[in-house]
């Protein structure tokens, strides 16, 4: 995948983006629809059994209980990987909702150009945070899943360790993917908290919070950037 970076001079760029960008947080109120959290579409399907054999363990030869390892491994690699897809919407509108005030304060974006980039990612946000959640609330790691097992043949032990690799990779994005969202979701939380009055000198929370993304948001592309060069699971 191809790593988008933010741009890291925030701190320098903050007493600019206090007059240039002054306009931001009144656009995205009047812009904004209500903001419910919402989930994203999954990208990977759960696997089957690959007619890994059934029976009780102890009835089951080395080969045998590797076949259900590796099975099961690939079915837990899916299953992670569809949460991780789960999070592809939101990252990318909160990453243009970043960059639009960066471009602002930088003057590479008029104000009609920023209304409209806060104005088509704003309204989708609800939708991201739900669709995410959703996925997430699905799924519960399995311990141990693509553990090495005893008796296994050469290749099976080499399937294993490809998709143990590949889960542990994936893991590491789902971290950054949930920063990510956590930043997004609490950005529209505060968006509903303004519209009803209640945040106080709103616009320099938007600044604040805009300052304080980029972080996040590197790691979320660096993590993604590996899993995209990491061998999936053998079939």
């Amino acid at each position: 995948m191809r790593r988008v970076v933010i741009l890291c001079t925030v701190p320098l760029l903050v007493l600019a983006a206090a007059g240039a960008g002054l306009f931001v947080w009144n656009s995205q109120q009047q812009q904004a629809g209500p903001a419910e959290p919402g989930a994203v579409p999954s990208t990977s399907s759960t696997p089957s059994t690959d007619g890994a054999p059934s029976g009780d363990a102890s009835e089951l030869t080395g080969e045998q209980q590797a076949a259900k390892a590796i099975s099961s491994c690939r079915r837990e690699v899916a299953l992670a990987e569809s949460v991780l897809g789960a999070a592809g919407d939101g990252t990318g509108h909160w990453r243009e909702h970043v960059q639009a005030q960066t471009d602002l304060t930088l003057g590479r974006n008029t104000d009609a150009q920023t209304k409209a980039i806060f104005k088509r990612s704003k309204l989708a946000g609800p939708s991201d945070v739900a669709k995410y959640q959703t996925a997430k609330a699905g799924y519960k790691a399995e311990s141990g899943a693509c553990k090495a097992v005893k008796g296994a043949d050469e290749e099976q032990t080499d399937h294993l360790a490809v998709c143990r690799a590949r889960l542990d990779k994936v893991t590491s994005a789902l971290t950054n993917a949930d920063l990510v969202m956590k930043d997004w979701s609490n950005h529209l939380a505060d968006m509903r908290k303004s519209a009803g009055g209640e945040v106080h000198d709103a616009q320099a929370v938007w600044l604040d919070t805009w300052r304080k993304a980029p972080p996040n948001l590197e790691k979320y592309a660096a993590a993604m950037d590996t899993l995209a060069k990491t061998k999936s699971c053998p079939r």
